[in-house]
């Protein structure tokens, strides 16, 4: 078992049929939709309780391959339609399977065919209507059958298929059938061994045979009373017809002296004829040829107008298309420049309006802060001023206790302080002057910073702009120099092209012309080599000079064109007749093959026909313009046309059979049989023949010479490898040819690609060196805009230097008011210092505090004042600003606007380019082809003029030499009138002596003659020996009556011996056909037969474990007889008829045998149902696991309640069924599987020493539950 699956495993994987899964829609017990399966690919198992539905899959499958509702239990094909409580009134059911074409792989694994796969469906209709599909398309039964039986499916035996109780029956058949209607074993074997097509043939050709014997034994005993009356008058009928020979030998001799004067004569006729016939059609042809020659001129002449007028169109159209791109290109350069000027603005006009935002918001900030501040400082200032009340009325009680002490000098500080406050007031207003002037200087200074920065910026971009022009005009400048050197590079790959191209064709005309050659010598040597040994042997025997006179068979001798093969092949029955010279030769090729046993051939005698030369070389009108098939058969040897005239006769070729029919039917009687191109012949009976696979090639085919006009095989064969060498070399040499034309193309394209992309670059190129020229004018424009933009508003200006004069004014005046007051400051801060002395520490701390608090205030007051001027100040800035960003936004929207307008002028350019370079590729391709059209019509046009000076000349050369062979034709026809009407006289008198049967003067004598001095001396000799003939027969005096009643008697015995000659052979011919029938019968029948009977032998001994097995011829000498009988030995017990056994016993026999029978001539599939029912657990075990491991290669689908054959399967299909409806479920059982100790091996081991008896009481019990076995599986479900 290893070795043959290892074995195995090297052969490649066979290509098989497998049904993948089945789909039920409405049938017996399925309702609705049903899928069953998807089957595993060799082994997959039908599972279900009693009355599920399980049988009804097989059903299914009968139904799709074309059983009737009857073979399938019903009466009516509605009443397979299911019927339910839940599904009433369904109007069809419908079963589809689908197939498919597999490669087995190892394991599970399997490839599918590409394109393999397909459906077969059938429905059944509530009107008992049923149709077939194949893959959706609506067909027949025997379309569906034909198929599945290419696909190897026996749907005539049914071998695939063992239905409930059938597997027995299979070992039960008789040896053979007792009656035609029955099967016995002896057919169902020979029906599967194939050798039951022989039976009926055997049968016909046995009655056939003896009928024609009881025909020959009557005519054997007329044939001898006939023989008896012709022996009677032969002595005087010899006697007269002595006498008549010598009357009929002088005349014969007037006859041939008449003769010899008009040979030369009828020579030089025959030859002028022949050379008028050839002119005439030449004249002819070249006629025809010469105004078909002036219609294709006139049509080429306004083909190239036309083609002329389409290319400068499309030339026109192409160049205006290249114009219009290069528009679009400019265009779209020069909208591309605005939309990037465009957005320049928009940036920096974002960007300005971005910091002055940011400016606006920080301003907003700083006034809401200062406006904020304002009232915190007031409340300071007013809190700070409570603050320094109370202090300094703490200090005043202080100084009140140190009055007396500082009273002095309290005094003159009041009056001091009195004097200073003036001071002090205009000090804080100048201060605060100088605040306000010196933010609001810092604000508006700011501008004049940011349009500095833009100058600069503007500066950079010219500088840019000219260096970007400047390098696009040097890139214009190198792409000019590339256009020109890429327009030269094409010029120089065109001629590339063009000389590659001329090569190309040049090696092509000869490779095609050697090809042809090659061809033809190959077919040449196949029918050298394919003669048959008869041919062989006279053609050997005519090379070693044993034999002259042989031309060889007749369909060697000539060619036809291949269109007519199936013709000249059907029609031409005398083609395999071998061509001799004379009888004399026929005769001696006879004994010659007679001598050395090889065969016997049809011997056509060329001398016998030279009758048919005038009606050969005959000029004839027929129906409807159809070829005569004679007429279309090249003959290389003029001298060889009598003998296929004689083979072909009148006989027409027609296009198809209805033609045929109208010309063999017609009024013409002289076309009565006529042969259609498709070999089918109507005869001169009017019988019809054909219509089968046609026969071809017994002639000789092409314009070469004919096959059998070559020389020996060996020059053949050199002949054919010389060529096949030079077909070799061109065929390399055209291979180079084409690659130089490819190489040549690519190049051609990749110049023509780059000119293209430098001739749209350029213009590009171009358009952005103006837009950057037209830039940098741009830029170079506004810098003057934008130096005026880096000098101050005069207003702005007028205000920065009003506003440092003024700082420097109040700086001025603040030092002044400080020099003023300088005096009046120290004086009362040394009397503060004094009066703080006074009052001690406690009054000096006051005093600090109050001096503090002051300061604070005064700080305070400062600030306030300062926030509410900086507030004013970014007031007026906030407004400014609020304007101005206004002015920006609207500038914005408005440059938006221009970029959105750009943007559509981007898409129309766009859209329009587009359509430009659809219409410049689609005019380039056109171009392509109308210049190619252009070349090829004046070609053409040129190559018509050329042929149509050359015909007229022919023309006019032929007309003359046929006006000289008129003349010539005169002059010789009426010298031998003269001739023949001396030789019609002889001719009659030789009639009244021989009649009109045997007139026929063997002029072969004369041949060799052809001087006249020669002739003349012919002449006399066969006058004188007319002369001696005539002395000679005035001496007898016959009884002439005498030979007529002898010759009707020899005829009367010729006939009937021809008869019995002619019944022999067709009686021995029916008694080799029936040996022969009988003979392949027999030898089929017992070469299967011994295969499997030794199949079965091993098959039943493997399943069976020891036992035994044979199939038996009952009569060993003829095995049709009796038939066979199947004999079998159960293991430790004896031999046994198949009746005699059990029931597992007859099911292991039939197993045996199916099993065999599929060794010897595999199914594909095959489809059991309980064919284990009958089996003990062990034999279920054996066939499980041979169906399992044996036959990988086929499709097996069994159903089964027997759970040690389902757990074997590769896929289970379970079927069940709910609410009166049957519905699957498949799984794959080794998801489920519990590895065992010892893998699947041991516990096959294990089951098959389990014994019979427990296993078979569960699988009862398992049945009369109506659950099918195996609680493993069923749990797994």
């Amino acid at each position: 078992m290893a070795q043959a699956g290892a074995s195995a495993g090297h052969e490649a994987p066979r290509q098989r049929l497998m049904i993948r899964e089945m789909v039920l829609e409405n049938f017996k017990s399925y309702a609705g939709e049903q899928r069953v399966g998807p089957f595993h690919k060799s082994f997959s198992a039908v599972v279900g309780p009693n009355g599920s539905g399980k049988s009804n899959v097989i059903d299914a499958m009968l139904f799709v391959f074309g059983r009737r509702a009857k073979q399938l239990r019903f009466n009516k094909v509605s009443e397979l339609i299911h019927n339910s409580q839940n599904h009433r009134n369904l109007e069809c059911a419908r079963v589809t399977v689908h197939f498919q074409e597999i490669l087995d792989q190892d394991g599970d694994s399997y490839t599918v065919v590409p394109g393999s796969e397909f459906t077969v469906a059938r429905t059944a209709q509530r009107n008992n209507e049923s149709h077939y599909y194949i893959n959706g398309r609506k067909v027949s039964t025997k379309d569906v059958t034909d198929m599945l039986k290419g696909k190897g499916i026996d749907l005539d035996n049914n071998r695939f298929l063992i239905l409930q109780g059938e597997v027995e029956q299979i070992s039960m058949m008789k040896p053979k059938a007792e009656d035609k209607n029955d099967t016995g074993l002896l057919e169902y074997l020979e029906d599967i061994i194939g050798t039951d097509q022989y039976v009926q043939p055997i049968e016909e050709a046995n009655k056939k045979l003896e009928e024609m014997n009881e025909k020959r034994v009557s005519m054997v005993a007329r044939l001898k009373m006939s023989e008896k009356e012709k022996d009677g008058l032969q002595g005087k009928a010899e006697e007269a017809q002595m006498f008549l020979d010598k009357q009929a030998e002088m005349l014969r001799n007037r006859i041939h002296a008449t003769h010899v004067f008009a040979m030369k004569i009828e020579a030089n006729i025959k030859v002028a004829e022949g050379k008028t016939s050839e002119l005439k059609s030449k004249l002819e042809h070249e006629r025809a040829k010469f105004k078909q020659h002036e219609k294709d001129l006139e049509a080429a002449e306004k083909k190239f107008v036309a083609a002329d007028k389409a290319h400068a169109a499309v030339v026109k159209a192409m160049e205006a298309a290249l114009e219009a791109y290069k528009e679009m290109e400019r265009k779209d350069a020069q909208n591309n420049e605005n939309v990037k000027a465009i957005k320049n603005k928009i940036k920096k006009l974002t960007d300005k309006m971005a910091a002055d935002t940011q400016t606006f918001a920080k301003l907003e900030k700083e006034k809401a802060e200062c406006e904020e501040a304002a009232p915190k400082l007031a409340a300071q200032v007013q809190q700070l001023t409570a603050e320094a009340d109370s202090t300094e009325a703490a200090l005043e009680e202080a100084k009140e206790a140190a009055k007396g002490e500082a009273e002095a000098h309290r005094q003159q500080l009041a009056q001091v302080k009195k004097e200073l406050a003036p001071w002090e007031k205009k000090m804080g207003e100048v201060n605060a002057r100088i605040s306000v002037a010196e933010r609001e200087s810092e604000l508006l200074q700011r501008k004049e910073k940011e349009a500095k920065q833009r100058l600069e910026k503007a500066q950079a971009e010219l500088e840019q702009a000219r260096a970007a022009a400047g390098g696009k005009e040097k890139r214009i400048r190198e792409l000019e120099a590339a256009v020109e050197k890429r327009r030269q590079d094409i010029e120089a790959q065109k001629k590339e092209l063009a000389a590659a191209q001329a090569a190309e064709a040049e090696a092509d005309g000869k490779l095609s012309s050697v090809r042809e050659r090659v061809v033809q010598l190959r077919a040449d040597l196949n029918a050298s080599q394919g003669q048959s040994g008869v041919i062989k042997e006279l053609m050997a025997a005519k090379a070693r000079g044993e034999l002259t006179g042989i031309y060889g068979r007749l369909g060697d001798l000539a060619a036809i064109d291949a269109k007519y093969d199936a013709a000249v092949s059907t029609a031409v029955g005398a083609l395999d007749n071998v061509l001799v010279e004379t009888t004399s030769d026929a005769q001696r090729a006879v004994e010659h093959l007679r001598r050395a046993n090889a065969g016997c051939a049809t011997f056509l005698i060329l001398e016998k026909q030279q009758h048919l030369e005038r009606a050969a070389n005959e000029r004839i009108d027929t129906p409807e313009g159809c070829p005569r098939l004679f007429d279309l058969i090249k003959i290389k040897d003029a001298r060889l046309r009598p003998a296929f005239f004689y083979a072909c006769g009148n006989t027409l070729v027609a296009n198809d059979l209805d033609q045929a029919s109208r010309i063999a039917y017609g009024q013409d009687r002289r076309f009565r049989r006529v042969v259609t191109l498709q070999g089918q012949l109507i005869a001169d009976s009017g019988t019809m023949s054909g219509g089968g696979k046609p026969q071809t090639g017994r002639m000789a085919l092409g314009n070469s010479a004919p096959r059998g006009a070559a020389t020996d095989a060996r020059a053949a064969e050199a002949e054919l490898r010389k060529a096949e060498q030079e077909a070799d070399a061109l065929g390399k040499a055209l291979q180079a040819a084409r690659d130089r034309v490819a190489a040549a193309q690519s190049a051609l394209r990749a110049a023509e690609k780059d000119l293209s992309s430098l001739e749209l670059e350029a213009p590009k190129a171009r358009m952005e060196a103006e837009a950057n020229a037209q830039r940098a004018t741009d830029l170079a424009q506004r810098m003057a805009s934008l130096q005026e933009a880096t000098q101050v508003d005069a207003a702005d200006a007028s205000r920065v230097k009003e506003l440092h004069v003024a700082v420097s004014k109040d700086k001025v005046e603040l030092l002044t008011l400080q020099e003023q007051c300088a005096d009046l400051t120290k004086r009362a801060k040394s009397l503060e210092a004094k009066i703080e002395n006074a009052g001690g520490e406690k009054l000096k701390s006051l005093k600090t505090k109050l001096d503090k608090t002051r300061k604070k205030i005064e700080e305070a007051e400062a600030d306030m004042s300062k926030k509410q001027v900086q507030a004013k100040a970014h007031a007026k800035q906030i407004e400014k600003l609020k304007k101005e960003v206004t002015k920006q936004g609207k500038d914005r929207e408005k440059l938006e606007a221009e970029l959105e307008e750009c943007g559509k002028v981007t898409k129309s350019i766009e859209d329009d380019a587009l359509l430009v370079v659809n219409q410049k590729a689609e005019a380039e391709a056109k171009s392509q082809e109308t210049g190619a059209a252009l070349e090829e019509a004046q070609k053409a046009r040129d190559l018509l003029k050329r042929n149509y000076a050359i015909i007229r000349q022919t023309e006019a050369n032929i007309e003359e030499e046929l006006e000289r062979l008129a003349r010539v034709v005169r002059e010789e026809r009426d010298k031998g009138k003269q001739q023949l009407a001396e030789r019609a006289k002889h001719r009659k008198k030789l009639a009244e002596v021989v009649g009109n049967d045997d007139l026929a003067v063997d002029d072969a004598a004369l041949r060799g003659e052809t001087s006249d001095e020669g002739l003349t001396k012919l002449a006399d000799e066969l006058n004188y020996k007319a002369a001696v003939l005539e002395a000679e027969l005035q001496k007898l005096s016959p009884d002439l009556t005498a030979i007529e009643e002898f010759k009707q008697k020899l005829a009367d015995y010729s006939a009937k011996a021809k008869e019995l000659e002619d019944a022999t052979a067709e009686r021995d011919a029916l008694r080799r056909e029936y040996e022969a029938l009988r003979k392949a019968r027999l030898d089929g029948f017992m070469a299967g037969f011994e295969a499997i009977s030794m199949r079965l032998k091993e098959v039943y001994q493997m399943i069976t474990c020891g036992g035994d097995a044979e199939l038996e011829l009952v009569d060993s000498l003829d095995p049709f007889s009796e038939g066979i009988v199947f004999s079998v030995r159960p293991p430790k017990k004896s031999w046994k008829n198949i009746s005699n056994l059990s029931g597992g016993e007859k099911t292991l026999s039939s197993l045996s045998l199916v099993f065999a029978l599929h060794t010897y001539k595999p199914n594909p599939l095959y489809v059991m149902d309980e064919i284990d029912a009958a089996l003990d657990f062990k034999n279920v075990s054996i066939v499980g696991h041979y169906i399992k491991e044996r036959t990988a290669g086929a499709q097996f689908v069994i159903i089964s309640l027997r759970n040690n054959m389902f757990e074997l399967a590769e896929r289970l299909v379970g079927i069940y069924k709910t609410d009166n409806a049957t519905k699957t479920v498949a799984i794959n059982p080794g998801r489920f599987a519990v590895p065992q100790p010892g893998g699947a091996k041991q516990a096959h081991k294990q089951q098959l020493e389990a014994g019979e008896g427990e296993g078979a009481e569960a699988e009862q019990a398992a049945r009369l539950e109506g659950r099918p076995a195996g609680a493993v599986v069923q749990a797994a479900a």
